[in-house]
């Protein structure tokens, strides 16, 4: 059995690091976590399995400390864990969507096996599934929800091999429609909460929220990036002219550095958000300010515009566009 001194050694380590993390959601997370881990280790009998906690716990806190002094992909690692995008808070935020409480479940496959019955996809999930947002690998299509790939051709009773070779047996489809359930369930990326546009609530329309919802973890993170265009340093006279208590507010405004930014930017490419679009729908949409879209046409953003280049763009917009002359035939 592991003494205390080991323990108490690992603790003080662990929570020297967390101290070291840089905001206040992700020191908040750790010291509870590494609390949960202490009593976990604590807590276990067989001596084998404590030292493969140790081990494990071990393993967290050198690459915290890894993360800590530059390595990107242990940092991304920290702030995975601790958004749910990897590990126990996943399955967590994953949970309320797993399930339709809203449909009727469909009757069993066979009468006689109580747990013969279908799975039922609810909107949230089946919006998850179909979207490459949320996904790790390439999105399902909708037809594959009803009917899934794994399925051999004599789950279609007008097939030639259900003609030849007898139907399907029940049992056997469900399992295999359950296992393709729980391998492809294991690809999502979790929302942290469901945004609904009108700025309704929830219960008014009747719809259920994530597990973080409300807690604005997602807005935080934008918060924290800040904003992407900088805009062109003022002139002298520019200067001369405008407050001074402003420009000094401006030139001292913190912003994180550039690569925790990129840090952050690159997690949101991993945070989806589920956007309730009424009837019933869901959307998946990536936020703006994610790594993703920089990169891609339509999310490359332009420096902010000034108001003269504002007011030239309208002119143009309103000329009339000339005709085009068209040339005589020889």
């Amino acid at each position: 059995m592991l003494g205390p001194p080991p323990l108490l050694t690992l603790y003080r380590d662990y929570l020297r690091a967390i101290r070291q993390l840089p905001h206040i959601y992700l020191r908040q997370f750790y010291r509870l976590k590494a609390r949960d881990d202490m009593e976990s280790i604590k807590s276990t009998k067989p001596l084998s399995l404590q030292r493969k906690k140790y081990k494990r716990v071990s393993n967290e806190l050198r690459k915290m400390t890894r993360g800590l002094q530059g390595d990107w992909r242990c940092f991304d690692h920290i702030i995975d864990v601790a958004y749910g995008r990897k590990g126990k808070l996943k399955h967590e935020l994953l949970e309320p969507f797993l399930a339709d409480l809203n449909v009727q479940v469909p009757p069993h496959n066979s009468p006689h096996m109580s747990r013969s019955g279908p799975l039922v996809y609810s909107p949230e999930l089946g919006a998850l599934l179909t979207s490459d947002i949320s996904r790790t690998t390439k999105a399902l299509k909708a037809s594959s929800l009803r009917q899934p790939t794994t399925l051999p051709p004599q789950a279609d009773p007008s097939s030639q091999e259900a003609q030849l070779f007898g139907p399907l047996d029940k049992l056997r489809e469900k399992n295999i429609r359950k296992r393709f359930f729980k391998h492809e369930v294991a690809k999502i990326i979790p929302p942290l909460e469901v945004e609904i546009p009108n700025g309704r609530s929830l219960e008014d329309l009747g719809i259920r929220g994530g597990a973080a919802q409300g807690l604005g973890l997602r807005k935080t993170v934008e918060a924290l990036i800040g904003s992407l265009s900088s805009r062109t340093p003022l002139t002298r006279r520019e200067r001369q002219g405008s407050d001074p208590h402003s420009t000094a507010s401006e030139l001292t405004q913190h912003r994180p550095s550039r690569w925790l930014r990129r840090r952050y930017q690159s997690l949101l490419t991993r945070l989806p958000t589920l956007i309730y679009t009424g009837d019933g729908r869901y959307s998946v949409e990536r936020s703006p300010k994610s790594l993703g879209d920089l990169y891609t046409t339509g999310g490359r953003l332009l420096p902010v515009a000034a108001p003269a280049q504002v007011d030239w763009h309208k002119d143009v917009l309103t000329q009339p566009k000339a005709k085009k002359s068209r040339r005589p035939n020889p």
